[in-house]
């Protein structure tokens, strides 16, 4: 699975509404709360961090004084919230330590266990949204949190919009022709760094149509076929990646340089080589964009990405 997919809470969805049970779990010794502060999660800093998963007696009065507080889910009788603390960094970490520290979760996500990094991700969307949506988008008047931090409710008599959570889909796609594969960068990417041709969806398109189109934007490359690979969270700050596999009818480029740097074909040995010398960086291994490069790559005999990864530069 891709990173960020390994959430087995029971979101419980039909308890939302229920006002007990959720104040219930709010006070139980049992319950575990994740801490967000503009952007970044809260961890246990430390050789390999883990993600900071406080007990009520921890948080002293930084429940009560969080902007928001959202009901993430259930796992083995352990109920799970999501806090809100923007402009507290300074504040939570002077409070509770040096071994806590707020962090980027991308950065750190890699030596996390990926249960954590999963239920962090989907705390880090929650609050997100949450607190980017304090206002209704139909009248513009305040909203409110309603069913435990799953809708913005608006304020105003007269109106009472409900506002949900939104996920933008995006498609990635890996682009193969013969024995190359087709990889992109963007302007602003670290120097030598490649990755697949990626965009998002837009109204009336199937994930189909934007593959294709993506591609024929970006590169001007035509595809012959396009098969679904998997999906990946990616809630930086909200959006969902649909991965595809593709080939192109041939290797003509028209790059359109106002979406990218450049764009090249690259064989297995060429990859090789771009690693070997320095001038080719993967995207990380974090990302779906790694797991469709990875893939294509190990279908040949004697392929094997992450084995020659380990052995060049000795562990990740």
């Amino acid at each position: 699975m891709n990173f960020f997919s390994d959430n087995i809470l029971n979101r419980h969805s039909e308890l939302r509404t229920n006002a007990a049970f959720i104040q219930g779990k709010l006070s139980a010794d049992t319950t575990r709360f994740i801490l967000v502060c503009d952007n970044k999660s809260l961890v246990l800093s430390g050789e390999k961090p883990k993600a900071a998963l406080l007990q009520r007696h921890e948080l002293g009065d930084l429940l009560e004084q969080a902007g928001l507080q959202v009901f993430l889910g259930v796992e083995d009788e352990v109920a799970y919230f999501a806090l809100g603390l923007d402009g507290m960094q300074d504040q939570v970490e002077t409070q509770l330590g040096q071994a806590y520290t707020f962090t980027d979760l991308k950065t750190v996500a890699l030596q996390m266990p990926r249960k954590q990094s999963a239920l962090l991700a989907y705390a880090r969307a929650m609050v997100h949204w949450n607190l980017r949506h304090l206002f209704c988008a139909d009248c513009g008047n305040p909203t409110q949190s309603s069913e435990a931090g799953h809708v913005r409710k608006c304020k105003q008599e007269g109106c009472g919009k409900s506002h949900f959570p939104r996920t933008d889909t995006a498609v990635i796609v890996l682009i193969s022709e013969g024995d190359a594969c087709l990889l992109g960068r963007g302007a602003a990417w670290p120097e030598g760094r490649y990755a697949t041709v990626a965009g998002f969806l837009e109204p009336g398109e199937t994930l189909e149509q934007a593959v294709a189109r993506e591609a024929q934007e970006e590169t001007g490359v035509a595809l012959e076929s396009i098969r679904y690979h998997s999906s990946q969270p990616w809630p930086f700050p909200a959006s969902i990646m649909v991965g595809f596999m593709a080939t192109a009818s041939n290797r003509h480029l028209q790059v359109d340089y106002t979406e990218l740097e450049d764009a090249r074909w690259f064989t297995r040995d060429e990859i090789v080589e771009g690693l070997q010398n320095g001038t080719l960086i993967l995207p990380p291994r974090v990302s779906i964009s790694y797991n469709l490069i990875r893939d294509w790559f190990d279908q040949l005999p004697g392929y094997q990405l992450e084995k020659f990864l380990r052995q060049e530069q000795g562990g990740w």
